[in-house]
């Protein structure tokens, strides 16, 4: 079996204190596979700190990658509902820090 393919998606706080230290506890079970902030150097930074990756700043970059297995969504709540969406119209699994949706139709939408 091979190992599932993560990109992170926002490189802030609770990417650096959950989401990344949680894949990095499975490495037989999967990899991080790019790091995307719209700061660019926020990514650049995980890659050097976890010592894997690619640092991206475009998300679309790692949705179009059929290589990614799952996305991990922690920006703003305000960009869940776009980046939740699109990564699943590619057949990703999404992983999306709460609160999901700002509102509840956006959630139902997702």
């Amino acid at each position: 079996m091979s190992k599932m393919k993560i990109a992170i998606i926002g490189c802030g706080n609770i990417a650096r204190s959950a989401h990344i230290p949680s894949y990095r506890q499975l490495p037989d079970e999967c990899e991080i596979k790019y790091f995307c902030d719209i700061i660019k150097e926020k990514a650049d930074k995980c890659v050097v700190d976890y010592g894997c990756g690619i640092a991206i700043e475009d998300y679309r970059d790692a949705i179009n990658d059929p290589e990614v297995d799952a996305i991990s969504v922690c920006t703003h709540n305000l960009m869940h509902k776009q980046i939740s969406i699109e990564a699943l119209r590619a057949g990703k699994h999404v992983l999306c820090e709460k609160p999901a949706a700002r509102i509840y139709s956006e959630a139902l939408e997702m």
